[in-house]
């Protein structure tokens, strides 16, 4: 498994209606009635195992649908991914939770959407329990937790069982400092171990310090990628000192709008 995920040009596109009326007349007389909003342009990269590729960007620059694509929560508009393995992804916290269920009944159940067996939930429920550490509010419903007690029970769910590629979109920014390096230390036992890591934040030492390799999205369009610090300093110049840049850290001219519609 030596590319637990290739992303090859791909493209998401949103169809944007001015109004109800303007989205009615579509459905009901076939006039179209919409503009397409590409979030997503021509994005291409693959992340070798046990390597990590940090993904940052301005809010709306396509970071968190980009992990969407890849975890299979939502489809390309164009272009493919690749996957070798099995993805455990935190996205968003309480992302297959349900607030009435416990702890314990939301891992049973979100543990199962994820990919895992019934007997595999329950023979890694100790280790969850463990990780998590929050006590006798394993057996409280969600609706009681802080959000960091739900980011806990999510990452401890994601990292029971080792996946082939693991995605972080900002997640662990809710956690207190002690379980933030417990998480890293999980992380890179698992990297050591062969998996991938994907993670999007808006923490630049955080990317700096887990990841290999960057991505910088802007507009949807990849206008860095390469070494972690070279990119890293790409995006902090566009954010303190002027424009994104032209050509990506490998010299080669930035994807601008190469997609098209899915018909």
């Amino acid at each position: 498994m030596r590319f637990p995920v290739r992303v090859e040009s791909v493209g998401k596109c949103f169809k944007r209606y001015t109004s109800q009326w303007a989205r009615a007349r579509e459905w009901f007389l076939g006039i179209p009635s919409h503009e397409l909003r590409w979030a997503l342009k021509d994005v291409s990269f693959e992340v070798r195992a046990g390597s990590a590729l940090g993904i940052v960007g301005k809010n709306g620059a396509g970071k968190s649908t980009l992990l969407k694509i890849i975890s299979g929560a939502t489809a390309t508009s164009s272009g493919r991914v690749l996957i070798e393995g099995r993805v455990a992804a935190i996205l968003e916290l309480g992302m297959g939770f349900h607030p009435e269920f416990t702890g314990r009944q939301n891992v049973v159940m979100a543990g199962q959407l994820i990919g895992l067996g019934l007997n595999e939930v329950k023979s890694v429920m100790p280790e969850i329990e463990t990780f998590a550490a929050i006590g006798d509010f394993f057996d409280q419903p969600l609706r009681t937790y802080s959000t960091g007690m739900q980011m806990r029970l999510a990452f401890s769910l994601a990292t029971a069982v080792r996946p082939a590629l693991l995605i972080i979109d900002e997640a662990l920014a809710v956690g207190d400092a002690a379980f933030q390096r417990k998480c890293f230390r999980r992380i890179e036992e698992f990297r050591q171990q062969g998996t991938a890591l994907l993670f999007v934040s808006h923490d630049i030492g955080a990317v700096r310090r887990l990841c290999d390799t960057a991505i910088f999205l802007s507009d949807g369009c990849v206008v860095a990628y390469g070494l972690t610090r070279e990119v890293c300093d790409a995006y902090e110049r566009a954010l303190f000192g002027g424009s994104p840049p032209a050509k990506d850290s490998t010299g080669e001219q930035s994807a601008e709008g190469a997609s098209q519609p899915v018909q």
